[in-house]
């Protein structure tokens, strides 16, 4: 079970590449939030637990203690409540019984962890890391910027319009989202302190620098980690009575037994093509006429088919039987086999065993405006990028500049916070227009342009090549070491407080059911 145990390392990894750590779920609310009695605000909130009658000798009370920050009993009632909820989305609920209480069950009832426990530990490592981030960062003089401070009002705008709609004040609706006695300064002053501790930690992140030795060190004493393979697998799928899309054990077996006759990538092709055009069948086809299947559908199924077959830079793995053949060291190019494997015969073709990947990525800075729905949507998207790029091209004309404006104006969620930037992207990873642009071989530093995809119009500031494909993990890897060694440190520094006594009072509000894959 030790598995729901984020180490250190990978929980401060996120809280160093990720962007705002989601304290405030805004994006979860719906209909049913929106439409809650605004009279009711003062009982147990969704997430909240206890009602506000039950706690209020609390009320107010400080709980978690650093030098400059302090957290409330039921921001921490919320944060914790917050937890079980999005373990329950991600894992389930049939680790535990939702009808008894977290206390009396047993995560590891060996070392005598009880559920409680775990949720308890997880929360207050969660605040810690954050307390201390934050708090080296305002030790460093790191103050936020006017647009993520602009971005924490329109949070605040965005629950306002919210409230409204169910005719509620923004108090009301804050009580009702996380409990009757947290206010929106409290609320604020929290985000605040994470959007600086994610400063930070991003700051850290990046600030240490690796020689070629040290890549290649870390790279020779994880091989395994790091290498990719090429392959190609189809399935033939079983079953024990013939469908009119699933054919016998034995008829499958015949199948894969002739693809298996492949010598080389060319002929494992050749066949499969084969094979999909004589059991139509057994090809899914994306129909563009809701009446009949045309041929040009059918072959694009085939296509696609024959190209889902194909896997390339496969990060080493051996959590299946077919895996674990893939990935054996022994593994040479044009090597076949068949694995009977969750009721189908995988077919798998090596084409290039084991290797590092040396291919060459590139950095891209881009400002998004995204063609809309409504009329003369393409040309009001146009005259504003041609508006944003003229306003760069007016300035000083520098990298920085562009990653302002990119906070500023992009629309792009994924870089609109890091000034637009995308780090060691590999070929193909963009849309097309979008990576033919990066990918030109004549692109020299500092080239920008207007580009134009699907999504909108894109414009680009080429800063520069990224790391060789192989290095970019094992940088990664370097970095959160790193990170982690410099957060324990840190730790002793940056004595946190937790009032453990009056936190353990807290009660979790379990989810009745679970959508959630185990």
């Amino acid at each position: 079970m030790n598995k729901f145990f984020s180490s250190t390392r990978r929980i401060i990894a996120s809280l160093s590449a990720a962007a705002l750590l989601a304290v405030i779920p805004l994006a979860g609310c719906d209909q049913s939030d929106k439409d809650k009695d605004k009279n009711d605000n003062s009982s147990a909130s969704a997430a909240g637990g206890q009602s506000e009658s039950e706690n209020d000798k609390y009320k107010g009370a400080a709980v978690v203690k650093s030098e400059n920050y302090e957290i409330n009993y039921h921001v921490m009632q919320y944060l914790m409540n917050y937890m079980v909820s999005d373990f329950c989305n991600s894992y389930g609920t049939s680790y535990f019984d939702t009808t008894k209480d977290l206390k009396e069950q047993y995560y590891n009832e060996d070392e005598k962890i009880t559920w409680y426990d775990y949720f308890y530990d997880t929360t207050k490592n969660y605040i810690t890391q954050i307390m201390v981030f934050a708090e080296e960062g305002k030790k460093n003089g790191l103050e936020l910027s006017e647009s993520e401070l602009e971005q924490l009002d329109s949070t605040f705008e965005q629950m306002e319009s919210i409230a409204a709609e169910s005719s509620m004040t923004l108090d009301e609706f804050i009580a009702g989202e996380y409990g009757g006695n947290v206010t929106k300064s409290e609320v604020e002053e929290i985000q605040k302190m994470t959007v600086l501790a994610r400063d930070y930690s991003n700051y850290l992140y990046k600030s240490f620098k690796y020689t070629d030795e040290d890549y290649e060190k870390q790279y020779k004493e994880n091989k395994e980690s790091y290498e990719v393979a090429d392959f190609l697998m189809y399935s033939f799928a079983y079953s024990e009575e013939e469908t009119s899309t699933v054919p016998t054990k034995d008829v499958a077996k015949e199948s894969a037994d002739a693809l298996a006759s492949a010598k080389n990538e060319k002929e494992f092709n050749e066949y499969l093509e084969k094979y999909l055009r004589d059991n139509p069948l057994y090809v899914s086809v994306p129909t563009s006429s809701e009446s009949s299947v045309t041929e040009e559908d059918f072959n694009a199924g085939v296509d696609a088919a024959i190209e889902s077959a194909k896997n390339e830079k496969i990060a080493y793995d051996v959590s299946t039987e077919s895996y674990k053949w893939v990935f054996d060291e022994n593994r040479k190019a044009n090597d076949v086999t068949i694995i009977d494997e969750n009721s189908a015969y995988n077919v798998i073709l090596v084409t290039k065993p084991l290797y590092r990947d040396e291919s060459e990525t590139r950095n891209i800075r881009h400002i998004l405006v995204k063609i809309g729905t409504d009329d003369n949507a393409d040309a009001k998207a146009k005259e504003s990028a041609d508006k944003i790029y003229r306003e760069w091209k007016d300035g000083k004309k520098t990298e920085e500049t562009f990653a302002e404006l990119a906070n500023k104006y992009s629309e792009d969620p994924g870089s609109n916070t890091n000034g637009g930037l995308y780090e060691n992207v590999e070929v193909g990873y963009m849309v097309e227009a979008f990576n033919d642009w990066m990918f030109d071989p004549n692109r020299k530093v500092g080239d920008n342009a207007i580009v134009k995809t699907e999504i909108g119009y894109h414009i680009m500031y080429y800063p520069g090549p990224g790391l060789t494909a192989w290095k970019v993990p094992v940088d990664s890897d370097l970095r959160e070491n790193d990170v982690s060694e410099e957060y324990e440190k840190l730790k002793k520094e940056h004595k946190i407080e937790f009032d453990d006594e009056v936190l353990q009072t807290i009660e979790i509000e379990l989810p009745e059911t679970s959508t959630a894959t185990q």
